[in-house]
């Protein structure tokens, strides 16, 4: 069984870790070069220290198997990270996950979408935000080197038919 939580501070480090890999995964796919921090930046802090960011890990028979990092911008909620571990992909686990996310932000209550960004070429994350409703909003940005398509879709809950 899947399970997504908001992730208590005595995960952090176990996260991190998780983070890590992460990172090393998008720069190997785009051949660029990362190293890894002995501790945590002050951004990542950040989503365990304000009200706006929340932690969420994704976990499979006790084990952290991924995770989503989402901030509430004040007018949408944006999920400025997602990992699912390699070993788990294509197994439903990412798209459990986000429909998860998505019941949470619908509880919130305070905005009417959610949005997240994924690398330009990156197109398997394209493809997998697309399977889930999300479209791509026309909107780029960068932070630091990363070229970033914006993407949503709709909190509203589907009629029923």
């Amino acid at each position: 069984m899947i399970e997504i939580i908001v992730a208590p501070d005595e995960t952090r480090e176990e996260v991190w870790e998780l983070y890590e890999d992460y990172a090393a995964e998008l720069a190997e796919l785009y051949d660029e070069k990362t190293r890894r921090h002995a501790h945590y930046t002050a951004c990542f802090d950040e989503y365990w220290e304000q009200n706006r960011r929340t932690p969420f890990l994704i976990i499979y028979d006790h084990e952290l198997t991924g995770f989503c990092l989402l901030t509430d911008t004040g007018t949408r909620y944006v999920v400025d990270e997602f990992y699912v571990s390699p070993l788990h992909r294509r197994r439903g686990f990412g798209r459990a996950a986000v429909e998860q996310i998505i019941d949470y932000c619908r509880q919130e209550g305070r905005h009417n979408t959610v949005g997240a960004y994924v690398q330009v070429g990156n197109t398997d994350a394209i493809n997998f935000w697309k399977s889930l409703g999300f479209h791509d909003t026309g909107r780029r940005t960068r932070i630091g080197g990363q070229r970033l398509i914006e993407t949503e879709t709709d909190l509203e809950k589907p009629s029923a038919v």
